[in-house]
């Protein structure tokens, strides 16, 4: 039923309009049944249509603007997020070649020749051993 209406209002919707308004004074028979509003009540429906109307607007751009601040304020923490992420990373990636560069200096600075520290060893316990012997003959000898 409801799609013969619809499709009868697409096919025919010139039936659906009524025809010029037809003044009438009191106690004239109406040309047609229906509903005979007063001027000033026709005024009013007419104004408050109207208003309706900008009303409907102002409510659809109240919507608008709202749902476009809550997307505007959920990109806004998206990009505060990521740009917190990115200097957190950008320090721990600073930290992390700094070490390693450190690490490197370590690794590559000139060191004593192990035959240099072989022979400091030998001469340190030979240096030790006289020395305690020196030590113990003089305290046999007292």
């Amino acid at each position: 039923m409801c799609a013969w209406i619809c499709a009868f209002l697409i096919f025919y919707p010139t039936i659906s309009y009524a025809d010029d308004p037809i003044p009438i004074k009191a106690g004239e028979p109406a040309p047609f049944d229906g509903v005979i509003l007063r001027t000033e009540d026709a005024a009013t429906l007419l104004v408050t249509l109207e208003q309706q109307t900008a009303r409907c607007e102002a409510n659809i751009n109240l919507a608008v603007s709202t749902a476009l601040a809550a997307k505007q304020l959920e990109l806004d923490t998206c990009n505060s997020n990521f740009q917190i992420r990115t200097d957190l990373y950008n320090t721990q990636l600073t930290g992390y070649q700094e070490y390693s560069a450190f690490l490197e200096d370590r690794i590559t600075k000139p060191r004593l020749p192990p035959e240099l520290v072989l022979v400091i060893g030998i001469l340190t316990g030979v240096g030790i051993t006289i020395g305690a012997g020196v030590a113990m003959n003089q305290a046999a000898g007292q």
